[in-house]
């Protein structure tokens, strides 16, 4: 088994390194000779004769190969060799290259490498159609974000309660309001002209102020709802109610529209507000729903909801 472990070495030692006919025959006789030398006894004039005769049958091979195969196939072989060495090795990268050298697939199919050599310089080039990345680099950018699961606008849950709100109305609420503008985190700060420099000085946060589009049903009744809030906070009387009677909870969930939707704990706020405006126009130049603007405004900051 020593010969034939020599000669598999040989053969991928020789298609990793570049295909020889000469030095192939030439080391697969030198191992036989080798392996006989040895059986005999690897005496000095044993040696000198086996050597000898190995030099005149790697000639002979030599001439015979060369004779019959032309250089063009002896490289196929090589080529052929080397490709079956990275495959058994399970280098299929290697293999590929050898592959694509070979210009096996120019020959089977024309035309072929030019068009994978034009799409590979294309998905590598930076262009500044894809704003100066390369287009591979932009596909694995916009895969990136199809991963993402973005928040989208239009999906929010919105629910008011207070001690004159009723079940019916805050599902209306979340059932009739268009829109939310508002804005969570406002600070309030002074600017302090030091010599050339201005320093900043915050004082505080601001209340926020929370602005409601909704539509209404024919009865009124998210109107007749904030008349009632309203009314809560300043009697006709002229006397001011306590926050207790018209004070409400508002909570916004961004991502859901259903308690039951709500997705991996999505964001909120949440804050205690009192009635400030209500805005709302009526045409007969438009056949449309109509739409209330509600304004309200938080409490004192420090109060938890």
């Amino acid at each position: 088994m020593s010969l034939y472990n020599n000669i598999a070495d040989k053969l991928a030692s020789q298609a990793g390194s570049g295909f020889s006919m000469d030095s192939l025959l030439g080391g697969f006789i030198g191992d036989a000779a080798t392996q006989l030398s040895r059986a005999v006894g690897g005496g000095a004039l044993a040696a000198k004769a086996i050597n000898l005769g190995a030099g005149i049958a790697t000639q002979a091979a030599t001439g015979l190969v060369n004779q019959h195969l032309s250089l063009r196939t002896q490289h196929q072989l090589g080529q052929g060799l080397g490709v079956l060495n990275d495959l058994l090795r399970g280098d299929w990268d290697s293999a590929g290259g050898r592959l694509l050298d070979s210009r096996v697939l120019s020959q089977l199919f024309p035309g072929m490498l030019g068009s994978l050599a034009t799409q590979a310089a294309y998905w590598g080039q930076p262009t500044p159609l894809f704003g100066g990345i390369s287009p591979a680099e932009a596909k694995r950018r916009y895969e990136a974000m199809l991963g993402e699961s973005l928040c989208r606008q239009n999906l929010y849950l919105l629910e008011i309660s207070s001690p004159l709100s009723a079940a019916s109305e805050a599902h209306r609420f979340n059932l009739f309001t268009t829109s939310i503008d508002y804005s969570p985190f406002q600070l309030a700060a002074e600017k302090h002209k030091v010599g050339g420099a201005v320093l900043d000085s915050v004082q505080g946060c601001e209340a926020v102020e929370l602005s409601l589009t909704t539509m209404d049903d024919q009865a009124g009744s998210l109107k007749r709802w904030f008349a009632a809030h309203h009314g809560a906070a300043v009697a006709r009387n002229g006397t001011v109610g306590v926050p207790a009677d018209y004070a409400m909870t508002i909570k916004i969930v961004h991502g859901s529209v259903t308690p039951e939707s709500r997705y991996g704990g999505g964001y909120e706020d949440i804050g205690l507000f009192r009635p400030n405006t209500l805005e709302m126009r009526l045409s007969r130049q438009e056949d449309t729903v109509q739409e209330l603007q509600m304004t309200f405004s938080q409490l004192d900051t420090f109060m938890r909801a």
